[in-house]
């Protein structure tokens, strides 16, 4: 079935020209921020829930604009529609939302979000009957 999937890179720690200093790592940081984030727009976007996968990445941009040599530390997330379950319009809208309350909650004032169709197919091998 049609459905859509969307990509969006994410730093992990605010502001430019940095020396990409963290605690911990970058999935662990954007995890956490995306979960709360995606939590609090499930609660008031009638239950529209973003589960992701992130994953590490480096984000590349001219030193000049005060990129880190080598690149910026941040994470690429991605993630699908169930159209099963959630009406992609909801989705969409609350991918965006999700994104946002993550970035601010990192201190990001920039992003970038892009959605793709995609042929979508939803697999359960659970036996009949258990959830």
């Amino acid at each position: 079935m049609k459905s859509v999937k969307f990509f969006a890179s994410l730093g992990v720690v605010s502001g430019y020209g940095h020396k990409n200093v963290t605690a911990t790592s970058a999935v662990n940081i954007a995890g956490k921020a995306w979960q709360k984030a995606a939590a609090e727009v499930a609660t008031k976007n009638g239950g529209t829930y973003v589960g992701a996968v992130i994953t590490p990445a480096r984000v590349i941009y001219h030193i000049d604009w005060g990129c880190p040599v080598g690149g910026e530390i941040a994470v690429a997330i991605t993630g699908e529609c169930n159209p099963e379950y959630t009406k992609l319009a909801a989705y969409k809208a609350a991918v965006l939302t999700t994104l946002k309350r993550a970035a601010l909650a990192l201190g990001q004032k920039t992003t970038q979000l892009t959605f793709q169709e995609v042929e979508f197919e939803y697999l359960d091998f659970r036996p009949k009957g258990k959830k």
